[in-house]
């Protein structure tokens, strides 16, 4: 079995509770768990989420751990602003995150303008190791999306990071079923559609943390698909 979670964002109260219902469901030491990313921001405890995750993976190795574009922020914010470290980015392309979660991130490890400096190097590390995609025939795992067959995208970032409409509103063949977050979405209800399921439920904005239960030897589909919710 594979358990794919959505945008967890520092709510790790949220995220205990799914991770024991994950647990009643029957979880054996070769299942998989998926993370699609966003761990950082908003949320009511971010450095504790980081610290727990560094520890599941240690217990559990198989777990794959995606990038979201919050925590490509993050790392992308200390870069610029660390001395000694070297980016070709620029303080205009961290500009939104100040305004969309950063407050909470920095106020959670002490602040002050050198906050970089008091957010543990294993939490920066551990940040560093995430993937930005991961396969599972016939899934294919990613934080925002992916670009739609025979269309373009011109923005200077990583479009499994940041894609929106032109992704979830296509019909397209993706050569697989895509599971992503990053979308919130109002009701707190799963986007199911027949090439791709959205998991970010808004856990950040006091909706749940929702995990897709998934059977690889069966084939998709949409009528029988499995959803956790903790709140």
């Amino acid at each position: 079995m594979l358990y794919a979670i959505g945008d967890v964002h520092g709510e790790l109260r949220k995220l205990h509770r799914l991770l024991q219902d994950i647990e009643q469901e029957g979880l054996r030491d070769e299942d998989r768990i998926v993370f699609v990313g966003d761990y950082v921001d908003r949320g009511h405890d971010i450095p504790g989420t980081l610290e727990f995750l560094i520890r599941f993976k240690q217990q559990r190795p198989n777990t794959v751990f995606l990038r979201g574009n919050h925590d490509q922020a993050m790392m992308d914010a200390r870069d610029i602003y660390c001395p000694g470290r070297q980016t070709e980015k620029t303080h205009e392309d961290v500009m939104w995150w100040f305004s969309y979660g950063a407050k909470e991130t920095l106020a959670a490890y002490g602040g002050g303008r050198r906050w970089y400096e008091r957010v543990p190097e294993t939490h920066w590390d551990f940040l560093a190791s995430t993937e930005f995609e991961f396969r599972a025939a016939p899934y294919i795992f990613v934080h925002a999306g992916l670009v739609p067959p025979g269309k373009k995208w011109l923005e200077p970032v990583d479009p499994r990071l940041w894609i929106r409409d032109p992704f979830i509103d296509s019909k397209a063949d993706f050569g697989g079923i895509v599971v992503f977050g990053h979308t919130p979405q109002d009701l707190c209800i799963p986007i199911v559609m027949p090439n791709k399921v959205g998991i970010d439920t808004g856990a950040a904005y006091g909706g749940p943390l929702t995990a897709l239960v998934i059977d690889l030897a069966k084939p998709y589909d949409m009528a029988k698909l499995k959803f956790l919710h903790a709140n």
